[in-house]
């Protein structure tokens, strides 16, 4: 039923239950993969200041934090390819830019001609998500093609 399979990937732990789930999809219809990652959009830290001001606090500059995500995306994608190719799973991965929005991840199914997309559920509560940005509401009303979501592992 299912030829090619997109599964979002991230640094969340919960990120493993979709890899998982994906790859199981993937040797039962005998379909291939496409890992996306999708990187955390660079946040500038600001410090609320006695008096009412804000302060800039740089934890990291904006390459080191682009180095980061380089390196985060790496580790991430090869240890998805090495699940899938342990099974027999054909896979290939890429990186979303920064400011990947919905739109971004959606129009790259139809660019890789995927017809499933797997994201994880975050295990945070609604308040967090709404915060820290969520894909997912967007992806379930935009997608062309149905989008699995795995809930994080127990």
């Amino acid at each position: 039923m299912f030829k090619k399979i997109m599964i979002l990937v991230d640094e969340n732990p919960s990120a493993q239950s979709a890899i998982q789930t994906g790859i199981g999809a993937a040797k039962v219809h005998g379909a291939s993969l496409i890992y996306l990652y999708v990187p955390p959009a660079y946040a500038f830290p600001m410090v609320d200041m006695q008096g009412g001001g804000m302060a800039a606090f740089a934890a990291h500059t904006a390459e080191q934090f682009e180095q980061q995500v380089q390196n985060t995306a790496s580790t991430l994608l090869k240890a998805a390819e090495g699940a899938a190719h342990a099974v027999g799973v054909d896979c290939a991965s890429s990186m979303a830019p920064g400011d990947a929005s919905v739109d971004f991840v959606v129009e790259a199914t139809v660019a890789h001609g995927c017809d499933l997309m797997v994201v994880a559920a975050p295990g945070s509560n609604a308040v967090v998500r709404l915060l820290t940005g969520n894909l997912i509401p967007g992806l379930i009303s935009r997608s062309h093609i149905p989008v699995m979501i795995c809930p994080a592992a127990a």
